[in-house]
């Protein structure tokens, strides 16, 4: 709950409005037994005391009630306040946008002769929620004779989690080359992108660095640690079980959009393990949150002369199992229960063409795991 600082302010006898400071007026001036012959508001006299006390007086009230107060804690501190003050005097800073950069696969299926593909060649996804995502292959590529296939390296065009994609989504050259075809392949994914990060997710990173001042290596130093990697810190659960007995533990990650990749398993793996950065004797590995397929079959129908949105509600239900960022639905989270009602309503907040949508399962109740969705069946009946 958001404290009401101006009731505070209130509560303490502050005059916080023009009201309160012509009875506290009243009050002084009967204390002091001096009397004003013409008491109406429009007298000289009150217009002169409401003009140079009153109204600055009830303005920097105002003032430090809604912005300078609110800006003092962390939990109703503004965006501002965050990155120029409590952020940085914690040393925890703003996560930029980052673009994603992965490796596709190109093939041709005439593997004579030599082949070169362009550094700066497009590849493109298809429409998705109405966005066509496109990637950048980084440097000339080449096919030497006889080579069918050989992986290129490619950065998105922009910043952002958008460009997450999973298995199959890129494979368009934007400018095609006769015989060559490109695909994303399973764990293609090396640097996922990142939206610049939210004032929600960037007030919990700060909240979490004060559970970082001790000398040993709790939970909330190595969550500290992994975030700086772009991963929220409400995407990171740690398991103190000892897995590999005394002194060891696990941390499991996942992304808003897309999944998480073995490069970037290995890059933040190795920053703890082999760059120092763990407790003295500590064992700690991170893994990509595990996952359990899942199928699911909606049916909808669609309010008279509707156009056809099957396409959307299909993009739609994808990203509430994170599969892509064209919308943003309740997305499905590990530990906890995946409520389909809710994804049915807002569905219908989304698409107002859409009459009823009904799925073939319940609620999707999660332990340490997301449900990965595997096949998607949208069909109009």
């Amino acid at each position: 709950m958001v404290p009401d600082f101006k009731k505070m302010m209130a509560d303490a006898g502050l005059p916080v409005n023009e009201t309160v400071a012509k009875q506290q007026w009243d009050q002084v001036l009967s204390e002091q037994q001096i009397i004003v012959e013409n008491g109406s508001p429009f007298s000289p006299f009150w217009r002169t005391v409401k003009a140079l006390i009153t109204l600055p007086v009830v303005g920097l009230l105002d003032w430090i009630a809604r912005i300078l107060m609110p800006d003092l804690f962390i939990m109703t501190a503004s965006r501002s306040a965050l990155i120029g003050l409590h952020g940085p005097s914690r040393n925890v800073f703003v996560v930029d946008a980052i673009k994603a950069k992965g490796m596709l696969t190109l093939t041709r299926t005439n593997s004579d002769g030599v082949l070169s593909i362009p550094a700066g060649a497009l590849v493109s996804s298809a429409s998705i929620g109405g966005t066509v995502y496109q990637l950048s292959i980084t440097r000339p590529s080449v096919f030497e004779e006889g080579e069918s296939v050989i992986e290129v390296l490619a950065e998105a065009t922009a910043a952002g989690q958008g460009h997450n994609l999973p298995v199959g989504s890129y494979n368009q050259l934007v400018n095609p080359v006769e015989g060559v075809s490109i695909q994303n392949k399973h764990d293609w994914l090396l640097i996922p992108g990142a939206n610049e990060e939210s004032t929600e997710a960037y007030r919990n990173r700060i909240r979490n660095v004060f559970g970082t001042a001790a000398k040993w290596h709790i939970n909330t130093v190595y969550k500290s640690i992994i975030s700086d990697f772009a991963i929220p810190v409400d995407n990171i659960e740690i398991i103190n079980h000892a897995p590999r007995g005394p002194g060891t533990a696990n941390a499991f990650i996942y992304l808003n959009v897309g999944q998480v990749s073995t490069g970037l398993l290995k890059v933040i793996n190795q920053h703890i393990s082999d760059d120092g950065h763990h407790g003295h004797g500590d064992d700690f590995q991170v893994y990509a949150m595990p996952m359990q397929d899942k199928v699911i079959t909606a049916t909808y129908s669609l309010h008279a002369n509707s156009a056809d949105i099957k396409a959307d509600i299909k993009t739609f239900i994808q990203a509430a199992f994170r599969l892509n960022d064209a919308y943003q639905p309740t997305r499905t989270r590990p530990n906890s229960s995946f409520s389909m009602s809710q994804l049915q309503a807002q569905l219908h907040n989304q698409f107002p063409a859409l009459r009823s949508i009904e799925f073939d399962c319940g609620d999707i109740r999660t332990g340490l795991w997301l449900p990965a969705l595997t096949d998607l069946v949208v069909k109009n009946g």
